[in-house]
């Protein structure tokens, strides 16, 4: 298992190094909704997330939960973390539970034969815990990835979602599609508002994304009211509410 809160080096090689991996498309597709597209995503994920998907519903919407399957049934700087109850649960409500390797690997800094089977052994595991749909949604943990292991995904999952920030439309890359991290600092918050702003006007895919939901939330976390105050702007403002793998469909990037 990967390291409780490990950030990506912010060196500027290291900085470089993502943004040549962005602009580098392993899976070309075009980004082009009728109508906005919103979706929220979960990573990792705590139990005070399922109080996200509470949010998301009242606005008519369904979220993704991206599990990274050996924190399952742990406790961490987030609190208690999912469980095969709560996966259970999510899936039976029409949320999307989507895979996020099992030991929260840096994609980045492992050989692909590693990726793969630490992504298998993500898949068993939700296979195990009583999972039976099809996984067609995948998050790179940390956002980190190589050129090789996006082509991989491309050929493994639907969608790959990065944590470079941007509203998806036009040509983008479903091997590393954009999103904008939740945070209840006013940076953050007013980026946030910033990027539905611009995803309602441009008719583009957003994918927002956070972990934990508290009213005193971690730095990887997000509020209720910042939460709900962003679901009912985006479904007041005519955007479709879903899912990354349901967001694919209606934005073009996969039939």
């Amino acid at each position: 298992m990967e390291a409780w809160g490990r950030r990506p080096s912010q060196s500027l090689p290291a900085r470089i190094g993502r943004r040549l991996v962005q602009w580098s498309m392993a899976a070309p597709s075009t980004v082009a909704p009728d109508r906005p597209v919103v979706s929220f995503t979960f990573d990792d994920f705590p139990k005070s997330a399922a109080r996200g998907a509470d949010i998301v519903e009242a606005a008519g919407g369904r979220a993704a939960f991206y599990a990274a399957t050996s924190f399952m049934g742990q406790r961490g700087p987030m609190g208690e973390m999912f469980d095969v109850a709560m996966i259970g649960d999510l899936a039976s409500r029409g949320h999307e539970i989507a895979a996020h390797t099992h030991s929260h690997l840096d994609c980045a800094r492992k050989p692909i034969d590693r990726v793969e089977k630490d992504v298998a052994a993500n898949l068993v595991a939700l296979a195990e815990a009583g999972l039976d749909a099809n996984i067609s949604s995948f998050a790179w943990p940390y956002g980190e990835t190589t050129y090789v292991a996006k082509r991989w995904a491309a050929d493994t999952f639907a969608t790959a979602r990065g944590v470079l920030p941007g509203v998806n439309r036009g040509d983008t890359d479903r091997a590393q599609l954009r999103a904008v991290e939740l945070g209840d600092g006013e940076t953050r918050r007013k980026r946030a508002f910033a990027m539905l702003e611009n995803c309602i006007r441009s008719k583009g895919w957003l994918i927002f994304f956070t972990h934990d939901v508290s009213p005193r939330p971690t730095e990887f976390g997000v509020s209720p009211d910042l939460l709900a105050e962003l679901c009912k702007r985006a479904a007041g403002e005519g955007a479709v509410v879903t899912t990354p793998t349901l967001g694919a469909v209606l934005s073009g990037v996969i039939n």
